[in-house]
């Protein structure tokens, strides 16, 4: 590189410690012109940096790297479906490790134990799920998932029932209303966070139907299992929406040497980065380029990270 640059990450809430950690090991290694510029954009979750926004970002140029969180939003804008109008073309340098998964948990006492017996007995549940927004993401799948069961949110009301907003999945007022008893369910991400008290607290975690995690999958969203590795109290194994990963990516006509060192300050500090196993081991570099249990690799590396993770053996 010999003429100055001017790169840009866009990063919203705990992508912002990430972000941070990787700029400046990039700043400090790569070789730059000295009048080159490397700005991270730090963003609130309804920001435009938040949800939708990053994607869009980058394909407008108005920043050069950011983050699709779970993968299956950068997926989705790859694919031009769900919340884009037309295919974006991301590529990713990689994923940063961060298992969850969608769940729709019901109190066992409602006798419910399909999605689809909601639907048969017009249920009226009392649900708490995620606060609507502009660019929510959560609230968009959970809807895609009713609508697959030919239901909606809506509709659960016309039945009685009573949608309770949370502004986070380990919002304090959530956990107290499972706790309370005043929910009959929670249909949301984070499970780490409420899923332990919701099966405490007798509810029973619905698997999703193959069919309908067929269509999550044309949406962009691949499917998980949730196992009783993962938690013991389960009845039994389900399939559901994966809600995993934090795709780190790029625009396809980023230039090839600046993916390629991108790639390389990933593998300087990947052991300081902020990751969130299941069973809280460390992120390696073989799980960052080809995706993995907490994140899988769902859009094209750039083909200048893919270089430098086959120099390296990663891949």
């Amino acid at each position: 590189m010999k003429e100055p640059i001017k790169l840009s990450i866009a990063a919203t809430s705990k992508r912002v410690d990430i972000a941070n950690i990787v700029a400046r090991t990039f700043f400090n290694n790569v070789e730059l012109p000295r009048k080159s510029q490397l700005d991270v954009a730090m963003g609130w979750r309804d920001s435009q940096l938040g949800g939708t926004g990053p994607a869009i970002l980058v394909d407008k140029k108005k920043y050069d790297f950011g983050f699709g969180n779970p993968v299956g939003l950068s997926r989705m804008a790859y694919l031009g479906v769900g919340f884009y109008k037309k295919k974006i073309p991301l590529r990713a340098i990689g994923v940063f490790p961060t298992w969850d998964r969608l769940i729709f948990a019901v109190h066992q006492d409602t006798g419910i134990k399909s999605i689809e017996d909601i639907r048969k007995q017009k249920y009226p549940l009392r649900i708490s799920t995620r606060r609507k927004g502009k660019l929510q993401t959560t609230l968009y799948v959970i809807e895609e998932v009713l609508k697959a069961y030919d239901m909606s949110f809506a509709e659960i009301v016309r039945w009685g029932g009573k949608i309770m907003e949370a502004a986070s999945p380990s919002s304090p007022d959530r956990m107290d209303s499972i706790r309370s008893g005043s929910v009959d369910a929670v249909f949301d991400e984070g499970v780490k966070s409420w899923g332990p008290l919701a099966l405490k607290s007798k509810m029973r975690f619905l698997p999703i139907a193959a069919q309908v995690l067929r269509k999550m999958e044309k949406l962009g969203f691949p499917s998980a299992v949730l196992t009783r590795e993962h938690y013991p109290a389960l009845e039994e194994e389900i399939k559901t929406v994966d809600f995993s990963g934090w795709t780190y990516f790029c625009h396809a006509d980023l230039a090839s040497e600046i993916a390629y060192n991108m790639a390389n300050a990933v593998d300087l500090c990947y052991k300081q980065i902020p990751v969130d196993h299941f069973d809280k081991r460390p992120m390696t570099m073989a799980e960052f380029c080809r995706g993995g249990e907490a994140g899988q690799l769902n859009i094209p590396l750039h083909p200048g990270a893919k270089r430098y993770f086959r120099e390296r053996g990663y891949l």
